[in-house]
């Protein structure tokens, strides 16, 4: 299978490709943050306060706290390593 590789760190998302990635994972932005990650802990960030602008605007300066890794068909997306979804997602 074809694909492309993008380091979020070197080439961190912007708002509205997070929103596109959302959308094709029937969530929203902010569901993208994870909160277990030790860079969001680090942020002493308070979850129940963020919207989808300051989710989006958090993840293009701060990747790392953003679930991974992200796997798009461009129709779907999969979240997180979970190899049954990655399955349904490369056939």
């Amino acid at each position: 299978m074809d694909f492309e590789y993008r380091n979020i760190l070197e080439k961190p998302l912007d708002a509205a490709e997070l929103d596109q990635l959302a959308t094709l994972g029937s969530t929203t932005v902010k569901e993208l943050l994870n909160p277990k990650s030790t860079s969001f802990r680090e942020l002493k960030l308070d979850l129940a306060t963020i919207d989808e602008q300051k989710a989006a605007n958090l993840i293009n300066v701060h990747p790392k706290i953003m679930r991974r890794p992200l796997l798009s068909d461009g129709q779907k997306l999969a979240i997180g390593f979970d190899p049954n979804h990655f399955q349904s997602i490369t056939g």
